[in-house]
């Protein structure tokens, strides 16, 4: 279980994944490539660049695998500059979600390859984050009022987490073999992923939590095999990324208690996902080029 839920992360959300070719849309998807300006971006000297997140100054985070297959943590500032994002004696660094105080979550790997979360803020200091007796710690999310989601594992067990005001939370989609808590927005609403078994490979659906009553619905992308969610933000739209009938990976935006579900793929990409949105409608991400390279995008509303 301790390589297992590590591989698993790295693998749904694509990076360095072998070519996966576009094809016609779910006939239940509407793509949506306008009315948006797309921006394509690459961290400096990087082999494959991942956005994970982007807050309402239009922050965004990530990672990016350097030559040597290191990953590192970034920051790319609204004037398109990059900020390096390492912790300190970390074999790898992953930084996946920032809120408006700019503060970002995210996990390292140590020498022995066990994961441990942190909390880093705006003037650069490195908070611990580690959910009791688990040997990865793998925050995702944070909201505004400082609550952070994410995921947690030992050698038998694994599950999601919500951690606010000092105490964790435990959270496991009903008899979901595995449970990972992506995104929280304002209001608590906890939007993610669970798996219901794994055979050659594992079987995703999105979920959304109501921490209020403790309600878990489970969220399909109509037509498709697999479905992934990523992030919410304050208006409760989500973003994710869906496969469709025959394996390929497309991004997605919607609202699922609506029933609104919208295929969003960088265009011309052979792999897409949308991994953030802001309350602005501002959706960010990565996709695979034709060359397999995986990049960044930022997407704005005309």
């Amino acid at each position: 279980m301790r390589r297992t839920h590590l591989n698993f992360v790295l693998s749904i959300l694509g990076l360095c994944l072998g070519a996966i070719a576009l094809s016609s849309q779910p006939a239940a998807a509407q793509a949506r490539s306008l009315p948006f300006t797309f921006t394509s971006f690459d961290y400096p000297g990087a082999i494959a660049t991942q956005v994970l997140g982007i807050n309402k100054a239009g922050i965004i985070i990530g990672y990016y695998l350097d030559a040597a297959l290191v990953t590192h943590g970034f920051a790319r500032l609204p004037n398109g500059h990059f900020s390096r994002i390492d912790y300190p004696g970390a074999v790898g660094t992953l930084v996946f979600g920032i809120n408006q105080a700019d503060q970002a979550v995210g996990f390292y790997t140590d020498t022995s390859t066990l994961a441990h979360g942190f909390q880093l803020s705006s003037n650069n200091q490195f908070v611990s984050i580690n959910y009791p007796s688990a040997s990865f710690t793998t925050p995702y999310g944070i909201n505004n009022n400082g609550q952070i989601v994410g995921a947690w594992s030992t050698n038998s067990e694994q599950g999601g987490f919500s951690y606010i005001n000092g105490t964790y939370t435990n959270l496991v989609y009903p008899d979901a073999l595995l449970t990972y808590a992506f995104g929280v927005n304002s209001a608590g609403l906890i939007a993610g992923s669970w798996v219901s078994a794994c055979n050659n490979t594992c079987q995703y659906h999105g979920f959304l939590l109501t921490v209020v009553d403790g309600t878990y619905s489970d969220v399909e992308f109509p037509g498709a095999t697999m479905t992934y969610i990523y992030g919410v933000n304050d208006t409760n739209q989500v973003v994710g990324a869906y496969t469709d009938s025959i394996g390929n990976m497309h991004g997605w935006v919607g609202s699922p208690t609506k029933n609104q579900f919208v295929t969003f793929d960088y265009p011309g990409s052979t792999l897409c996902q949308a991994t953030g949105i802001t309350n602005a409608d501002v959706i960010a991400g990565s996709y695979s080029d034709a060359n397999h390279v995986t990049h960044g995008f930022v997407a704005v509303p005309k």
